[in-house]
Formats: C-alpha cells, sequence, structure tokens
C-alpha cells in the first residue's frame, strides 16, 4: 500500500486499528505471503534457550533479548504464551525474542536491505494501546505501521514489514514502540531481503484470468465439434 489506509480488524476479542504509513516507493506488508517469504532470508528468532543475545544474523538490537519460545500449556514457566494463526502470520508456535520491562527497541540492520519484517506481539500478561514500527534509512523516517486501540497481547501477533523501491535507498534501521507502559514484547521470524516481491494479483483480475480461460477451452471445444461433424 502506497498511501496511508485505516483497516479495522477483529481477532482474540479484540478490535484493532491499523494504521499504515509509506512513502511514496515503499510498500507496507501485512500478511507474510508466499512472495513476500520467497524474497527474503528468515533469520527466525533466536533458539529458545532461555539466552539473551544483542544481536542476530543482520540484526543488532539496542537493548539484550531473550531467547525464547512458545508454550504448549499455560503452566511451563519462562515461555512466552501465545502468538497468532496463519495467514497472519507464518506459524502458530515460532520461536521468539522477548524483551521485559522495555518500551522501545531499536534495530540496526545491515548488508543494505530493501525489504525488513518481523512479526510483534505485546505481552501476554498485559493489554497495549499502541504499538508502533518506525523503519529509517539512516536518520530519515521512510514508512511506519502502528496498531491501536486496545491491542490483543492474547495470540494477536501481527506482521510488521516494509518494501522499499526506492533507488540507491536501503532500509538501516527499524523502531519498535509500544505505549508508555514498558511491558514489553517479542518478534520472531525476522526477515530481510534485497529483491522485490512479486505483486499480488487482485481479486478482479483473477476473475477476468479465469474468465477469458473458461473462454478460451469454450472456443477450443467448439472447433472440435465442428471438425468432427
Amino acid at each position: 500500500m502506497r498511501k496511508t489506509a485505516i483497516f479495522s480488524l477483529s481477532g482474540c476479542a479484540a478490535f484493532l486499528a491499523l494504521s499504515l504509513s509509506a512513502h511514496a516507493n515503499t510498500i507496507i506488508i501485512t500478511q507474510p505471503t508466499a512472495g513476500y517469504e520467497a524474497a527474503t532470508v528468515d533469520y527466525g528468532g533466536g533458539d529458545a534457550s532461555g539466552s539473551f543475545i544483542t544481536a542476530l544474523g543482520p540484526f543488532n538490537f539496542s537493548t539484550s533479548m531473550q531467547e525464547d519460545y512458545i508454550t504448549s500449556s499455560v503452566s511451563v514457566p519462562n515461555g512466552w504464551l501465545t502468538w497468532n494463526m496463519p495467514p497472519s502470520v507464518e506459524s502458530s508456535s515460532p520461536n521468539v525474542l522477548a524483551v521485559y520491562n522495555v518500551s522501545t527497541v531499536t534495530m540496526t540492520i545491515s548488508g543494505n536491505p530493501t525489504i525488513v519484517g518481523f512479526e510483534l506481539e505485546p505481552n501476554n500478561f498485559y493489554q497495549n494501546d499502541f504499538l508502533n514500527a518506525n523503519f529509517y534509512d539512516g536518520a530519515t523516517l521512510i514508512g511506519s505501521a502502528s496498531y491501536t486501540g486496545g491491542i490483543s497481547s492474547n495470540g494477536g501477533a501481527r506482521l510488521f514489514a516494509l518494501e522499499d523501491t526506492t533507488p540507491g535507498q536501503t532500509i538501516t534501521s527499524v523502531t519498535i514502540t509500544n505505549d508508555s507502559d514498558p511491558y514489553g514484547f517479542a518478534i520472531a521470524n525476522l526477515r530481510t531481503g534485497s529483491g522485490t516481491i512479486p505483486p499480488v494479483p487482485e481479486p478482479t483480475s483473477l476473475s477476468l484470468f479465469g474468465l477469458g480461460m473458461l473462454g478460451l477451452a469454450g472456443l477450443v471445444y467448439y472447433r472440435k465439434r465442428r471438425r468432427s461433424v
């Protein structure tokens, strides 16, 4: 999407407002399509060991992130309790990088990518009113995605991703911010890429294509019938 847009989303008994903002040659991606996955490398979300890291692949974090996992039962300690389901995310049980008592994390990214994405969910024990990701080329803000109005922290993970097609421009950092209460959040399936994502055909285009194929099949059948008479 190349212009600011407001969407209403429902899930986990909560309604979310998603605000997307991007410059002329940047596209915000809200679901992990096959094209998005093919155009990027997945660096995952750590090894679930419980250790703390400050870097993962080309991502460097402004604060230490804990290598966590999705629990199969709420009785299991030290695990992130929920995520979400496809098609909103890639998997319902990824390894995650979690941070607590922090409201802002900046990820600096090496390799000059033109596509950067990750899945994000606030702390399961608290309700966040605001969750935002700003994408930068140096000091220049090139796009942002925000969820506002009562974000579900119970199974409400969403994809935050951006593709930049501006010649000579790359994505050098992303700043994640939740509301003023520093309860923390988790991220998973961190991806980067330097190519382009094939556009998804619009439903109207797919319908016209299907009608065209039916018409072609009918013409072939008609000609065969005439030859057999």
